[in-house]
């Protein structure tokens, strides 16, 4: 078993090998720790000739690749055929992708309000509002450099938002508006486990007298950010019937259970720990620490600090108006994609 170092730098060479045996020139290698939305990563950077656009493959989630399988030769030569199937996406859609993330005109639809730990390196540089111990951005989504190979997006930060001409405000709430247009879907927990182990007779939580949801968007993705949508509390409080306890089960989706008056905070905590440390990637994290939401008060707090009587809420789930702040659109500027 090779440790990490020496599978980083073999994993290169041996990817420079297979792509200069499919006849691909052009192509360089580095290595790169990036600031992304769920922590720093260590990324195999690959450069297609001066295009300002480069693929980034997740070095640590490779490693762990090969630490189930020893199979180097196979992970190279996948990571090689990935940067085959997407040369033709960096060299003809950059200068596409670049006129779209100027132009506010045409991001302001393809904005997304999206959830990340409190402590992601992305917001010491991008607009975001706090929600204990996380925090909502706003993320581009690229539809253009999309593919069946995942998603790509860009978060704001405050140099792209300045560019725009926007303030803060205004930004959020042009999110806030595409979010109010998606659906917040709650499915019942019981039906999920179902769906995922084909068990036709499986016991439903409620059946024992717990009454419990997963939240997220329609496809999953991002889907712990319902906690921001426009209606979330009123339309959560309705399915569960009344005050309702959050586990953060990832940045994708969350996990509601109706507050019957059982459940301990310091035990629903110990077992987030237990899972995010043991199951999650850490690329899907999103906090330690359940949290509580009063449907009478209409109040979000930590779920230590709900047993403790706090009052204050962390989010203001009241519907807001948009701010009339106009946007300048007249940008002259260019960015680094």
């Amino acid at each position: 078993m090779k440790n990490y170092e020496t599978f980083k730098n073999e994993l290169k060479d041996l990817v420079a090998e297979e792509v200069e045996n499919r006849g691909i020139k052009g192509i360089s290698f580095k290595f790169d720790t990036i600031n992304s939305p769920d922590g720093m990563t260590d990324r195999l950077i690959v450069s297609v000739g001066e295009s300002k656009m480069s693929m980034a493959f997740r070095l640590k989630e490779m490693y762990s690749d090969y630490e189930n399988t020893e199979d180097l030769d196979r992970i190279a030569e996948q990571t090689a055929n990935t940067i085959k199937e997407n040369l033709s996406v960096i060299k003809e859609k950059e200068h596409t992708v670049k006129d779209f993330i100027t132009d506010y005109e045409q991001v302001q639809s393809c904005t997304y309000l999206r959830l990340v730990p409190g402590n992601s390196p992305v917001l010491k540089d991008a607009p975001h509002k706090e929600i204990g111990d996380m925090a909502v951005v706003v993320s581009i989504n690229l539809a253009a450099m999309s593919d069946a190979n995942g998603r790509s997006c860009v978060v704001v930060t405050n140099p792209l938002m300045e560019m725009y001409g926007l303030e803060k405000e205004q930004l959020f709430a042009d999110a806030e508006v595409n979010a109010s247009k998606n659906e917040i879907v709650f499915t019942p927990l019981g039906d999920m486990i179902r769906h995922l182990i084909d068990a036709e007779n499986l016991p439903d939580p409620e059946d024992v007298g717990i009454t419990t949801y997963i939240a997220t968007t329609p496809d999953g993705f991002q889907g712990a950010a319902v906690l921001a949508y426009p209606g979330f509390a009123e339309k959560a409080c309705d399915t569960l019937g009344g005050d309702f306890w959050l586990i953060p089960s990832s940045v994708h989706e969350w996990i509601l259970i109706k507050d019957d008056g059982n459940a301990k905070a310091k035990d629903l905590n110990s077992m987030i720990r237990n899972v995010n440390e043991t199951v999650l990637e850490p690329r899907d994290y999103l906090s330690d620490q359940c949290y509580h939401f009063d449907s009478i008060t209409k109040t979000l707090t930590t779920g230590l600090d709900y047993e403790k009587g706090v009052k204050t809420s962390l989010y203001d789930f009241t519907p807001k108006q948009d701010p009339a702040v106009e946007t300048d659109n007249d940008i002259n500027d260019d960015i680094d994609i």
